[in-house]
């Protein structure tokens, strides 16, 4: 119950800060995190005993969309995010080759992951202000 107040709160803030002071893609982007978010929540069916299909489609998604942010941004911290966005998104293949008990590391992996993701878009769209305000 912690973690997800702290991923929701992590999650929030984030979007609160790139629609307050981001660029169009710092907003794009919390978007994109917002939606894949909701998204996730209905489309998680087995508590993580096993592969959550739904979930590895949402995120490949969410990835595919950061990696074309990141091809077409001249900000350096979209790379960082379809980076640690790509690692989340390798736990879903890791659980299709394990066939024993794992939800708890499933789903702390997937979380674990999802925080640099957002601290990217944290960082990005605190450089993005402060570029702002020296022009």
């Amino acid at each position: 119950m912690f973690f997800q107040f702290l991923m929701l709160t992590a999650l929030f803030g984030s979007s609160a800060m790139a629609w307050r002071w981001g660029g169009l893609d710092e907003k794009l982007t919390a978007l994109g995190f917002l939606a894949a978010t909701g998204a996730s929540v209905f489309s998680n069916s087995s508590h993580y005993l096993h592969t959550e299909t739904g979930v590895l489609m949402i995120d490949c998604i969410l990835l595919l969309a950061l990696l074309v942010l990141a091809l077409r941004s001249d900000r350096f911290w979209p790379m960082w995010a379809t980076g640690f966005q790509l690692v989340g998104t390798m736990v879903h293949v890791a659980s299709m080759t394990e066939h024993g008990d794992f939800a708890w590391a499933y789903a702390v992996g997937l979380v674990f992951w999802s925080f640099p993701v957002i601290f990217a878009l944290m960082a990005g769209t605190w450089l993005e202000a402060r570029h702002r305000t020296w022009r």
